[in-house]
């Protein structure tokens, strides 16, 4: 489990890698996928209407040669073709390959306009590439980046257009791919913070059913106790006083019925017995079973280690135990950057321990949040003990330490 101060969404990170991005076994490659087949979409049918209009209006307006237009379809087609190419490897490849994808994008989209003697629905494709830079890179280099291609661009005007035009048309689309930039990573953060509330909303629905399922259990733990302690009391106590009754009495029809009844009282407390026996069985839990049934529902690669035959008697040190091994799975999924997470379930004499570790890596230091905190007063409550280590690079280790017959 990696522990950091608070579940919020990523910040903007001001270095060269991936802001926004996660590869494809990181918590929030979800996301990326959504948001990259959203780009994917939008891309394609914003490049085909550009692709169109310039073929029908620019060549026919222009008085364009053949093979220059053909020239310019050739550079249109593989632009297509490497702006599909690198919104497939976004999440797989490394950033600086990437951005050489992103470079001959722009340079295929500047080449192509000037095939087209500077055309300003042409220019349109700079906002597809800024669109994929603003996943690429933090906001600040992405917008130097569109510096960089309006200037070229506003140099192809240039070349065929009057200054003012030129200049006019290059301010713009600076604007246009600024909005592009703003607009896929308010995208994006919209598409985690979804899905981190759908993940939380989850977790709010396990945990009311786990209370209910708690609270049940706790009713029955008292409805039996009640059953054994008052009711299964007074029918022992009938039942030797039958007994006595019974021999004292003569031989008589009233010393037939005394030891009749004295057989009903016996028979009614043993069922008793077998009653409240069976609403303990109930509400035991089935530890093993449950927390296997806790790392198969997770998308992590949970392993679980358990002594063989292991079982705990005491339903409440069962469920603070199933309980903080969720809290450690939940926290990995919703926070770290890992992708599997070790429990391993042991016990030392009256102790069960349940040790855990993952594969991230690891914070500088541990702040007790609230899931935190809670199983620490959950494990001091049984007279438990919680220690969590953070090794820089190793992950995170933690140790719930309590007696397994409950509280001590």
């Amino acid at each position: 489990m990696t522990v950091l101060p608070a579940p919020a969404l990523p910040p903007v990170i001001s270095s060269p890698s991936p802001a926004l991005l996660a590869g494809p076994h990181e918590p929030g490659s979800g996301a990326t996928a959504e948001m990259l087949r959203t780009v994917r979409v939008t891309n394609l049918i914003t490049w085909a209407a550009l692709s169109v209009h310039s073929l029908l209006v620019e060549p026919v307006r222009d008085h364009l040669p053949l093979s220059q237009v053909q020239w310019w379809g050739v550079l249109n087609v593989i632009f297509l073709a490497g702006m599909l190419l690198t919104l497939h490897l976004m999440n797989r490849w490394p950033w600086r390959a990437l951005l050489g994808l992103l470079a001959g994008q722009s340079v295929l989209a500047l080449t192509a306009n000037a095939f087209l003697n500077g055309s300003s629905v042409q220019a349109g494709l700079l906002i597809l590439v800024a669109a994929q830079v603003g996943l690429l890179l933090p906001f600040r280099q992405a917008l130097l980046w569109v510096a960089v291609q309006s200037g070229v661009l506003l140099w192809v005007l240039l070349t065929h257009w009057h200054n003012l035009d030129a200049w006019a048309f290059s301010t713009g689309y600076v604007c246009f791919q600024a909005l592009a930039i703003t607009t896929v990573r308010t995208a994006m953060r919209e598409i985690r913070a979804r899905r981190a509330l759908a993940t939380v909303v989850e977790e709010l629905r396990a945990t009311r059913a786990l209370l209910n399922e708690a609270s049940r259990q706790a009713e029955r733990l008292q409805i039996s106790r009640e059953l054994h302690d008052l009711l299964g009391h007074h029918l022992t106590g009938l039942g030797m006083h039958l007994q006595v009754a019974a021999h004292l009495l003569p031989a008589s029809p009233a010393r037939t019925h005394v030891q009749t009844a004295q057989g009903v009282a016996q028979q009614l407390l043993g069922d008793v017995r077998t009653a409240v026996r069976g609403m303990r069985d109930t509400a035991r839990c089935d530890f093993p079973l449950e927390l296997r049934a806790l790392a198969q529902g997770t998308d992590l690669d949970v392993h679980v280690t358990l002594p063989p035959d292991f079982r705990l008697d005491c339903p409440v040190t069962a469920r603070v135990l199933l309980r903080c091994a969720q809290e450690i799975v939940t926290n990995a999924a919703r926070h770290a950057r890992a992708s599997q997470v070790w429990l391993d379930v042991q016990r030392s004499g009256a102790l069960v321990r349940l040790r855990a570790h993952d594969d991230g890596p690891g914070v500088a230091s541990v702040r007790f949040g609230c899931g935190l905190s809670g199983m620490r007063e959950r494990l001091e409550g049984l007279g438990g003990t919680l220690d969590v280590q953070t090794p820089p690079g190793q992950g995170v280790t933690l140790c719930a330490t309590l007696p397994a017959g409950g509280l001590a």
